[in-house]
């Protein structure tokens, strides 16, 4: 079940990106059984970053932001904000304690969206912000 999870978000992270002042893609790796108690430290651990620096966001207010705020115009970015609804209503149904991390403390933020799988499997969706 979890590798087909894994396909399936893979699949609908293709061309999808998030824009910032620069545009960038995601990505989805399996981190393997990590207790989640544990997870900001593994985040921490990971981008080499001290956990002060971690700012959990919203996971309802972080895909809003990113898809409502779309020139209805601009079919590129409507598609790119279609393909991350269906990728968030996806991970809401497949994936429990759903939370955004950013590493924040310098221009290159990495936004970091983890889930865990039935098995206890975390996954992670990376991305990052550049922020000038």
């Amino acid at each position: 079940m979890s590798n087909n999870i894994l396909t399936t978000i893979t699949k609908l992270l293709l061309g999808v990106l998030y824009f910032s002042e620069s545009e960038s893609p995601f990505k989805v790796s399996d981190w393997g059984k990590i207790p989640s108690a544990a997870l900001q430290q593994e985040i921490a651990s990971r981008y080499q970053s001290a956990l002060s620096n971690l700012k959990q966001v919203d996971q309802s207010a972080f895909f809003n932001h990113i898809t409502s705020k779309v020139d209805a115009a601009d079919a590129p970015m409507v598609e790119n904000a279609r393909k991350i609804t269906e990728l968030h209503n996806f991970i809401r149904q497949n994936l429990s304690d759903i939370q955004v991390t950013r590493v924040e403390g310098s221009s290159k933020v990495p936004i970091i969206i983890t889930g865990y799988l039935p098995d206890g499997s975390c996954l992670a969706i990376e991305t990052f912000a550049v922020e000038t």
